[in-house]
């Protein structure tokens, strides 16, 4: 397929703009060592950053770091091998399987898969992060 063959796209960014994906700060991730955007599904917010029950003990600035700090190697692996690549982030869950708040105080393991094939409006390449076997691609 060339160019020219191409009817419509939908990017990283259309996501994005539709709330699908939200985007790390560009500074947090540049701090975190990272040169490309890096995005987070929506599934993947609610499952590893989100956090509603109050309390100073955890934040979601402090979720967001930490997803970041735990992807980077499988992000660097994606990028070299163009494959996505599965890692886990500790977190205190924010709600029960059945939606309540929850209660615990323990970590629990949450996966995470890290994509390095989306690109955003202007075609430059960005890391996606999202939940196990969710699609990305709309299919």
């Amino acid at each position: 397929m060339t160019d020219s063959n191409l009817i419509y796209a939908y990017t990283a960014s259309d996501a994005e703009r539709d709330g699908l994906l939200l985007r790390f700060s560009p500074a947090t991730t540049l701090e975190a060592g990272y040169a490309l955007p890096v995005l987070l599904t929506q599934k993947a917010y609610a499952e590893a950053v989100e956090w509603t029950r109050g309390g100073s003990w955890q934040t979601e600035n402090a979720r967001w770091w930490d997803v970041l700090m735990v992807a980077r190697r499988a992000a660097a692996a994606a990028l070299k091998t163009g494959s996505t690549q599965l890692t886990r982030v500790a977190r205190v869950p924010n709600l029960t399987d059945s939606g309540k708040p929850s209660r615990a105080e323990r970590p629990k393991g949450v996966s995470l898969e890290v994509h390095a094939e989306g690109f955003d409006l202007t075609g430059t390449p960005c890391i996606i992060i999202s939940t196990p076997g969710e699609r990305l691609n709309g299919e």
